[in-house]
């Protein structure tokens, strides 16, 4: 996978050996482990908190197959694209300081970067809106040259072989090219490379003692990644670990991970403007606003506003959340990429927020009915969704990105596997056949018409 987030109940690390021990309300968070992770397969450790103390944390799985090692909540992931808010915070740290500031132009540190013209900020790298392409497009590249040991400028050079997508702030592009300049920029301007101030001036300043910067080393409680094949399960393929960098090279546990979001929130790391100004969404040169801050996503949970990021490196996916209203967070990693650790800590945010999970119930599929409603849906001026109809099933795919296929549920309505995410086709007062797109438990659905 390419590196593409009240009330107090006792703390609890559960595995389903012990579940006879849980409250009712730890029971219930258990439950959604024992019905979505197979426990002899790779797994999740999680952790949920609300108003800073943990209501549940548990594990299901194994962290090593070959050996039968059971995960546990001290179990330690790769992180991958969760790194980008640690690089972040590392760059706002440093702003405090007043070595470095967000509108710089990335000249002053990088200066042999191109950029073809455009004044690239370090405001823009974080937001991912400088128009630099991301590195991990590029199929040769990352297939191939992320196994051989490497450096962070020697990577510079060879990144800067590609060139840019867009214009500076036209819009939102996701660039893990752009976050390992920012790994640049903070050892040209802090003067250590970037594994020591992480490790130096984030994890033994917060006390995240099952944190690390990724490599060959002994790491204790380290879980093994593994992909999946049409026959089981492999070890991940290897990446040499300065690839990622600054974009998603980093270690962690979940319960780590915890302490990392209660200090940053909390002000124990930086100010409370640096944490809400890392929190608001960028202007666009067309004065669109794009729903992405420093390091960290602004989406909507329900009828929450919410603050995550998801994270997938060879072997590992993850994703984290907060709900900065109900205080809750919530941290997911898994190592394999045959779960999706989002439709996991939606469904333990579900059950924090008392919100009412959808049912899908599986129909037969009426070809002569589908055919009806494949086609492309304008989504934005910029946007379309397309559903097609092959051997029988049918497949969502938005834009050029990979098709998925989903599961009809009615006649005129079909669910994503593993997701909380669903589409209803009708017809508005126009005749027009209208898609409405429902994603993480939303009360209002995306909505696109046919073209």
């Amino acid at each position: 996978m390419k590196i593409i987030f009240s009330v107090f109940l006792a703390v609890f690390t559960v595995s389903t050996a012990f579940a006879g021990q849980l409250t009712e309300t730890q029971q219930r968070y258990n439950e959604i482990l024992i019905q979505h992770i197979d426990a002899n397969h790779p797994g999740v450790a999680v952790i949920v908190s609300k108003n800073g103390k943990v209501v549940f944390k548990g594990a299901r799985g194994l962290a090593n197959i070959e050996h039968n090692i059971p995960l546990t909540t001290n179990s330690v992931f790769r992180i991958g694209s969760l790194t980008k808010q640690f690089t972040a915070a590392a760059i706002m740290l440093l702003q405090e300081q007043n070595k470095l500031s967000v509108k710089d132009n990335i000249h002053k540190y990088v200066p042999d970067f191109p950029t073809e013209g455009n004044k690239v900020t370090i405001e823009n790298l974080l937001t991912h809106t400088s128009g630099i392409a991301n590195y991990t497009d590029d199929d040769e590249l990352f297939d191939y040259e992320i196994q051989v040991p490497t450096n962070i400028d020697k990577m510079l050079v060879r990144f800067s072989k590609h060139p840019m997508k867009y214009k500076t702030g036209e819009k939102w592009f996701y660039s893990n090219t752009g976050y390992a300049l920012l790994g640049k920029i903070i050892e040209v301007t802090s003067g250590q490379p970037y594994p020591e101030f992480i490790e130096e001036k984030i994890f033994k300043k917060l006390g995240m003692n099952s944190s690390y910067y990724g490599g060959p080393k002994i790491i204790p409680n380290r879980a093994s990644g593994y992909e999946t094949t049409d026959q089981g399960f492999n070890n991940a393929s290897y990446i040499d670990m300065k690839w990622p960098h600054a974009a998603g090279s980093l270690l962690s546990s979940v319960i780590d991970m915890n302490i990392w979001f209660n200090g940053l929130r909390n002000g124990q790391l930086l100010s409370l403007n640096s944490y809400l100004i890392m929190t608001k969404p960028f202007k666009l040169n067309d004065g669109g606003i794009s729903n992405y801050g420093y390091g960290l996503g602004l989406k909507k949970l329900n009828k929450y506003d919410a603050i995550a990021h998801t994270g997938g490196i060879n072997g590992f996916i993850t994703h984290a959340i907060y709900i900065p209203l109900e205080d809750l967070y919530i941290a997911v990693l898994s190592n394999s990429n045959s779960y999706n650790p989002i439709y996991i800590s939606n469904l333990l945010a579900a059950q924090a927020l008392n919100i009412s999970i959808p049912k899908f119930d599986i129909v037969s599929l009426n070809e002569d009915v589908a055919k009806k409603l494949m086609g492309s849906y304008q989504i934005n001026a910029q946007s379309v969704r397309t559903l097609s109809l092959l051997k029988g099933k049918v497949y969502s795919q938005r834009d050029h990105g990979r098709k998925f296929e989903i599961i009809p549920m009615a006649e005129n309505a079909f669910y994503f596997p593993d997701s909380l995410n669903y589409i209803i086709i009708d017809k508005n007062d126009a005749g027009k056949q209208v898609m409405k797109f429902y994603s993480n438990l939303a009360v209002n659905p995306q909505q696109a018409i046919k073209n």
